[in-house]
This record gives structure tokens, sequence and C-alpha cells, in this order.
């Protein structure tokens, strides 16, 4: 029997991008474990009571949950698994992390960038105070991100998704790049 090819898939956006759900869609086709912070965040919650913290300590907490996503990550690569990193990765070093890190595991790293407008983005953040389908994040957060996000470059070879590719697009656009 053929053994499966593993995969780091590495998604890049701002919050509220779509990178979720293109990171569940990633899970089914690859058997591929999803690890972010966001994940993470949530099987604290109801443990920690997080809905109590301060919004410093929730920052300091957010920041924390890094190093503790990459292990994650590490330990899942290291059973044989695909894995999809379901975070912003807004700073190049975090996604050379993760890429130093699927080398260092023998797997392949794909960086897919979910470059989404502005506009859609808020929309998405206004429908969210609604749904409440993830916590809500500080809009004075959101506006930091934005500032110091180092959006991919040519040179890190990104796979690029914008709002108005389909799932099936970017599916097509990742094959390709196969």
């Amino acid at each position: 029997m053929k053994e499966k090819n593993k995969y780091l898939f590495i998604l890049c956006g701002e919050a509220f991008s779509g990178k979720s759900t293109v990171s569940k869609k990633l899970s089914e086709m690859y058997e591929a474990k999803i690890i972010g912070r966001d994940k993470i965040y949530f099987a604290l919650d109801n443990i920690l009571a997080l809905e109590n913290t301060s919004d410093e300590d929730d920052n300091n907490l957010w920041k924390n949950l890094w190093p503790i996503s990459i292990q994650g990550i590490k330990n899942q690569l290291f059973l044989g698994h695909s894995v999809v990193v379901d975070d912003n990765c807004l700073y190049l070093k975090q996604r050379e992390e993760l890429r130093s890190l699927a080398k260092e595991m023998g797997v392949k790293n794909i960086l897919i960038y979910l470059n989404v407008s502005a506009k859609t983005l808020k929309e998405r953040i206004e429908q969210n105070k609604i749904n409440k389908d993830r916590h809500e994040v500080p809009s004075s957060w959101l506006a930091e991100d934005s500032k110091l996000f180092e959006r991919p470059t040519e040179n890190e070879n990104p796979i690029i998704y914008t709002e108005n590719d389909t799932p099936d697009k970017l599916f097509e656009k990742f094959n390709s790049f196969l």
C-alpha cells in the first residue's frame, strides 16, 4: 500500500477572512488535523471561564497560545498526520517558523493566503456579532492586526484565495500547485 503524502497547510489572513472554513474543507479532503489558537482558546474557555478575562489578559493569553500551537503541530506531524494551521500567521517570522518545522518533520508545506477585502471583513465581523460563530474580537485588535499584517509576497509562493473565489476554485489552484 502506497503511503499518502503528508502536508502542513499554512493558512494566512486577517480575522474573518475565511480561514476556518477553508481549514475544515482541507481537513476533510486530506484527513488533516486542524490546529490554531482559536480552537485552543475555545477548548480552554470552558475550563477557565475566559469571558471574565480582561482584554489585556486575554491578549497576553492569545500570544502565549502560539508556542502551544507549534507544539501541537509538531506532535501531529510526528504522529504522521497532515496538519492545517488555522491561524492568521500575521508575521513572516511565524510563517518561516512553520516552514522550518515542516522541513524538520519531512513534510511539504503549502501557504494559502486568504486575501479578502476590508469591506467583506467588516461585513463578516458584523455578522459574527449576531451569529456568535466565534469569540468576539475587540475592534482595536482587528485594526492593530491589519496594520501589523505582513502580507505574503511572491517569494513565499502563496496560493491566493479571494472572496470572489469559490472553494472549488481554491482547490483547483491547490491541486495544480501540487
